[in-house]
């Protein structure tokens, strides 16, 4: 698809000149977003940086880039990085691509949309035709369920005409019957149990290969070239791109003298789950708890892990762990605080969204009394505003599909959740798109599909530039940090007692 379907679409032109006309100064020769204040930290070409955690979701990351699409318009650049899942994969690329200081989110959108989605999709074929049709035909499953309902009593029908007819074999009608009965019998048999064993295979497959339907080499490579194309090929390469601070930095009307900008360095961080240890890790910083040369790691690795969504993608395996190393020893009790002893020599890990979907927390800074810019975060909200309202009158006759899920989603985000109940400030910063209508796991997804979710993510950004207020932030912060060193002397009195 050209760029143009989705930069060029009405209703993003539309959020761009609602923003202009609120923030523009019209007596700017060269008219820009002079009236927009964010944040405090610029760089030499007057672009405002923020930090920015970008949540997952699955082919729903389309939408995180109309979202960033909306801000580098605007003149807001991206500081400190961190996501999970299809946030990792935005993420990782805003990383690599060109300079920090540089727009990244059209390149970002020009992978995605050079790319079919649906080569992600690249297990077994019974596989990969399951998925197609679970994504494409409503109610698949129970339409699969009553075929095998059918299937078992048209199974057992033809059990008790043979048995009927056996009873009658002296009559010509009911012989022949029975005749045409046991031929049909058979054939259903043999069906079955050739079915059963194929069943019984893919799930030998299914658990060989860590209880996932695809490989995830297609994901990998993809992400591996897009690295690759833009200049990293190692680790050291991938944070060397992260990190490369912006020329010019400064704060707003003050100086640059070395002091003012201390602890505020670019980095990138990207979230996955290491189901062996039960620990969240965060790469590439943890890197070196799995090798002592990186060069047996790749950081497209880093984003496969973060996007391993259980059962869809086979879990991400790190073999051979040199447990016995004291550089690696020494990295276990610095991160995980882990004993020798207790080191795997293999790690397997699943999507970071099972631990934490919304990393916001890594970008909290309990020494800042005042920020010097703010954390911004983008969540997907793929929840219909009917399915919450019909939850909350029938909680007591919810289902056991949405019994088991609601439990698995209080667990998932609960680490997160905790951490904005107890710094609320963060959530003026977070910026809600409602993607309720789309399928996440719809990797056959439609170019009109992709479209209306860019459209979205713009429109949600639009809305949040307009209810953002850089000075109230600021002053929320200082309240709370000065609440925060109140209570500390009584906080170390308890524990000292």
């Amino acid at each position: 698809m050209a760029l143009s379907a989705f930069t060029e679409h009405s209703d993003v032109k539309a959020v761009l000149q609602q923003l202009r006309a609120r923030f523009e100064d019209r007596n700017n020769p060269q008219p820009n977003f002079d009236k927009l204040v964010v944040s405090d930290t610029l760089d030499a070409n007057g672009h405002q940086y923020v930090h920015l955690v970008q949540e997952g979701g699955g082919v729903l990351g389309v939408a995180l880039v109309g979202y960033t699409y909306v801000l580098e318009q605007a003149g807001i650049r991206f500081m400190r990085l961190a996501g999970t899942s299809a946030g990792a994969i935005n993420t990782a690329m805003m990383a690599v691509i060109g300079k920090k200081e540089d727009p990244k989110s059209e390149k970002v959108l020009d992978y995605l949309c050079n790319k079919n989605l649906f080569d992600f999709v690249d297990g077994h074929p019974f596989a990969k035709r399951v998925i197609s049709k679970v994504i494409t035909q409503k109610n698949y499953f129970k339409n699969v369920k009553k075929l095998i309902t059918n299937t078992l009593l048209a199974l057992a029908g033809l059990i008790m005409l043979n048995i009927i007819c056996i009873g009658l074999k002296n009559s010509p009608v009911f012989s022949l019957i029975g005749k045409f009965s046991f031929v049909f019998t058979g054939m259903l048999v043999v069906s079955v149990l050739v079915g059963l064993l194929y069943f019984n295979m893919l799930l030998k497959r299914f658990k060989d290969r860590g209880f996932g339907v695809n490989p995830g080499k297609d994901f990998q490579d993809w992400v591996r070239d897009i690295m690759q194309k833009n200049g990293v090929e190692t680790v050291s390469d991938f944070v060397a791109k992260a990190s490369a601070p912006p020329p010019g930095l400064h704060l707003r009307n003050g100086k640059n003298d070395g002091t003012s900008l201390k602890d505020l360095g670019p980095d990138v961080t990207l979230i996955t789950s290491d189901i062996v240890t039960q620990n969240k890790i965060e790469f590439p910083k943890m890197w070196e708890l799995f090798t002592t040369d990186e060069k047996t790691l790749h950081p497209a690795q880093f984003v496969r892990a973060s996007m391993s969504i259980p059962i869809f993608f086979e879990s991400s395996v790190i073999q051979d762990i040199p447990r016995n190393e004291p550089q690696i020893q020494e990295k276990w009790m610095k991160h995980l605080l882990t004993e020798p002893a207790d080191i795997p020599s293999a790690v397997r890990f699943v999507d970071g969204g099972i631990l934490s979907n919304f990393p916001i927390n890594i970008f909290y800074n309990p020494k800042i009394e005042i920020p010097r810019l703010p954390t911004f975060g983008i969540d997907l909200d793929d929840v219909d505003p009917k399915d919450k309202e019909k939850d909350k009158a029938n909680t007591g006759s919810m289902g056991l599909g949405s019994f088991m899920g609601r439990m698995f989603n209080t667990i998932r985000y609960y680490y997160d959740k905790d951490f904005l109940l107890k710094n609320s400030l963060f959530k003026k910063g977070i910026g809600r798109i409602e993607v309720y209508e789309f399928n996440w796991l719809d990797f056959a997804i439609s170019d009109e599909k992709k479209v209306a979710l860019f459209v979205k993510g713009a429109q949600a950004a639009g809305q949040f530039l307009q209810g953002f207020d850089w000075d109230a932030y600021k002053a929320d912060r200082k309240d709370a940090f000065e609440k925060l060193n109140k209570v500390k002397p009584i906080l170390q009195t308890l524990t000292v007692a």
